[in-house]
């Protein structure tokens, strides 16, 4: 049963169709909730350090939570309403472990008890069904288990991928997208929980002394909690963009308690000193795709603001609680909470005006026997386009834009390029394994709104060696080392159209309804002519992919 969700869930995450419970996107089909270290590159030099100086214990621990007796013993009477208190072990009972060589088992399950009391006592919920068992496994092994599960990808699930892809930026038409993804997952995941087996496994480097970072096991196991109290299973994410609108509240709900017991950590809030590892989980490198990195990451950058807004402006965990039963649909949502309950997208769908030439890309799902044939990018993928091909020297926006002072919100998503956006849907088209297509189609909430992400998309094409080959700058032609492709850029009201396809000759054969002229860039291209040659700039218009997957959950800490 296990190895065919595996199996489903990968298809639908490549799609970008479906994503990873609470962790990496996955439909709800896909049984992990992951934490993935982001990338150790210098994003904005480091992150701020944590303002540590908390008045006392109280600053965390909720007035929900029970008050341990002094000696420590076990409640009397049912102990499932005991907030604070998890299988023999309170909240803020020394355990006196032993971790100069890591931890043995039974220190592990001692600990995972008292991390869980820490996080009920924390978020007001409590362990319904028992604790999970924890596993600490080996970084090569869990590469070698991405690398069985990645080769079970369909053939219509990577053509479609890597048309979109290509479209946002993300990975060229060079690289097989889901070797990125593959590559990205089992360098970047730090943990997980697997919901259908029930399991926690922590990635590590030395997993023979049982190294932990009691911050990541705090993470998961809010994740296990979490489960059992709302049912993560239940919430459909059929597209990039309600993926990532999910995985704010699910994410944002555990990273927020998350960053909380760090700083209480920290400041040595606990009697005892938090376990702490430097070198469990190994710190990633930098991310194959930057691009496909900002668009994965919104959900534990933004997530958590979400979260203490809803916290804040309503009845504390209770208005909390109660997002579960009205998740927001869309990234939108946790990037502008104030947009919540007050903006309503907009469903695009995307007429087939293609030649018998070209066919469109449709993917079952093996759960229910539909057919997916689009995908939602959202405001997520979008910031991701114009943050690459590298934030620190090449990009739209600079790493200025995209990167905040606040380590509870590290990354910024909120640009005149997403602001206005109220609704896309991109599909993909092949001939054959080689030549693959996609029309990406957006709606604004006004004409001016648009323009923001026409010029920048425009600029990204030119900063990944794309040229204009016509008089307007709708159409641009790439030709590098590692991108070949065209794309047209039509604005029409609140109306973006890209298409991308091999050649621009091909651009109209994918979508005939083309508002712009193709048939003039043969002159466009000779009154340039030399010049071009002579600056050795070539020909380079890439449409960039923006990643669909999310299969890998970005925790904030990368030891």
């Amino acid at each position: 049963m296990r190895g065919r969700l595996l199996t489903v869930a990968l298809t639908l995450l490549f799609l970008g169709i479906g994503l990873t419970v609470v962790v990496a996107g996955g439909a709800s089909a896909t049984p992990a909730a992951e934490t993935t270290a982001p990338a150790d590159g210098e994003l904005s030099g480091e992150l701020p350090e944590i303002d540590g100086a908390l008045a006392s214990e109280h600053d965390v621990i909720q007035p929900c939570a029970a008050e341990p007796p002094d000696d420590f013993s076990d409640p009397d009477g049912e102990t499932d309403e005991v907030i604070g208190w998890v299988e023999g072990y309170w909240y803020n009972e020394p355990l006196d472990l032993a971790i100069d060589d890591g931890l043995d088992e039974d220190e592990l399950e001692k600990l995972s008890a008292r991390t869980a009391a820490r996080f009920e006592a924390m978020r007001c919920i409590t362990v319904d069904d028992g604790l999970p068992p924890v596993e600490i496994m080996d970084r090569e092994q869990f590469q070698e288990n991405q690398e069985q599960e990645f080769a079970a990808v369909g053939e219509e699930e990577r053509l479609f991928d890597n048309a979109k892809m290509a479209t946002l930026l993300m990975v060229d038409t060079e690289t097989d997208s889901i070797d990125v993804r593959q590559q990205d997952r089992g360098d970047r995941v730090g943990g997980y929980y697997d919901f259908i087996a029930n399991e926690i496994v922590v990635i590590s480097e030395n997993p023979d002394s049982l190294l932990i970072d009691e911050e990541i096991l705090a993470h998961e196991l809010g994740h296990a909690i979490q489960d059992q109290q709302f049912n993560l299973s239940q919430y459909e994410r059929p597209t990039v963009d309600k993926d990532k609108g999910k995985l704010g509240v699910i994410e944002g709900d555990v990273h927020l308690i998350e960053h909380e017991y760090l700083r209480a950590c920290e400041a040595d809030l606990w009697d005892e000193p938090c376990i702490t590892q430097d070198d469990a989980p190994g710190a990633a490198g930098e991310p194959p795709s930057w691009e496909l990195y900002f668009k994965d990451f919104q959900p534990y950058s933004d997530g958590p603001n979400f979260v203490e807004h809803i916290y804040e402006s309503g009845d504390g965990w209770e208005s909390v609680n109660d997002l579960y039963d009205e998740m927001p649909d869309s990234a939108l949502y946790t990037v502008y909470p104030e947009k919540f309950g007050e903006i309503e997208t907009v469903d695009v769908e995307v007429p087939d005006e293609s030649t018998d030439e070209w066919e469109r890309i449709t993917i079952e799902d093996q759960l229910t026997g539909e057919e997916l044939a689009a995908d939602t990018i959202g405001v997520s993928g979008i910031t991701g386009v114009f943050a690459g091909p590298d934030p620190r020297s090449e990009s739209v926006l600079s790493i200025q834009q995209l990167v905040n002072q606040d380590p509870t919100n590290p990354q910024n998503y909120a640009h005149d390029e997403t602001e206005g956006w109220r609704g896309d849907s991109l599909v993909a088209y092949s001939t054959d394994e080689e030549n693959k297509a996609a029309v990406w189609q957006l709606e604004w909430a006004s004409e001016a709104d648009a323009e923001p992400f026409v010029e920048s998309y425009g600029e990204a094409l030119e900063i990944h060696g794309g040229e204009a080959v016509d008089g307007d700058g709708n159409i641009y032609e790439i030709g590098t080392d590692t991108f070949e492709m065209a794309a047209a850029i039509e604005h029409e009201g609140e109306t973006v159209t890209i298409v991308t396809a091999p050649t621009v000759d091909d651009l109209d054969d994918v979508h005939q309804g083309l508002g712009v002229d193709t048939e003039t860039t043969d002159d466009a291209t000779d009154t340039e002519g030399d010049d071009a040659d002579a600056d050795g700039a070539g020909f380079g218009v890439i449409i960039a992919a923006i990643a669909a997957l999310t299969v890998g959950l970005l925790a904030r800490r990368t030891n």
